[in-house]
């Protein structure tokens, strides 16, 4: 147990990285947490069929490609929305799905694919450490702007996960972020691009090593996924 002034500032340490999440988070639950997120989430963002099977066919790939336990799995999507990926890691095992609104998990609940639902947030997940083989998180990292957001994220996927942790983000080095660069009145509010460098770096304070990356087309789409493996010493 860490005691006297290391102690000290490693509590004020997590104040400011949780104060840095507050403000991130609170932004994306106002979004979601509405009466009719859900189904507009579900009938009105994923309208069209390629972009409805872009995330989970990337998830999968990595899925097939990285986690050694091919059936019997236990995985955890978070935040898990309206349950689009369940069926893509049903065919891996056990899934349990978190998020922080409800009007999400209600429409989860009539996903093709059947999931545990819990009510809860990716900055303080209910689990014990190592309770996962894979934790997937899609569309969140991109509304964290702020490091110490996604340090506490991060942190938090990695310590619930006993081997792989899988997380979209948005590639700054896509032509789309480059052309937000260039012309600031084309950049979506709300929304942040990091490098591939930066997110290594993040994954490995967090005790993970990055192990893979996937686009649905390497630099014309923003849209990417990292795959990371959590060091054995966690």
């Amino acid at each position: 147990m860490r005691t006297g002034v290391a102690g000290n500032q490693d509590c004020a340490q997590r104040t400011r990285a949780l104060h840095s999440a507050d403000v991130d988070s609170a932004r994306v639950r106002t979004k979601w947490q509405a009466a009719r997120a859900g189904e507009r989430y579900t009938h009105e963002r994923w309208r069209s069929e390629r972009r409805r099977q872009r995330d989970p066919g990337m998830v999968a790939a990595l899925l097939d490609e990285h986690l050694s336990t091919r059936r019997g799995a236990l995985l955890l999507d978070a935040p898990c929305g309206t349950g689009r990926l369940f069926a893509t890691l049903a065919g891996h095992g056990r899934t349990v799905g978190l998020d922080v609104s409800s009007s999400m998990l209600a429409q989860a609940r009539h996903a093709p694919a059947r999931a545990e639902l819990l009510l809860g947030d990716v900055r303080r997940l209910p689990f014990r450490d190592a309770s996962f083989d894979a934790v997937v998180c899609c569309r969140l990292l991109h509304h964290l702007a702020e490091p110490a957001a996604l340090a506490l994220v991060l942190g938090e996927l990695v310590r619930v996960s006993r081997a792989l942790v899988i997380a979209s983000f948005w590639d700054a080095g896509s032509l789309p972020a480059w052309r937000r660069t260039l012309f600031p009145s084309a950049r979506v509010p709300g929304r942040c691009t990091r490098s591939r460098a930066e997110l290594a770096q993040a994954f490995a304070r967090a005790g993970a090593e990055v192990v893979g990356w996937k686009h649905s087309l390497r630099f014309v789409s923003r849209q990417a996924f990292v795959v990371a493996r959590k060091s054995a010493a966690q």
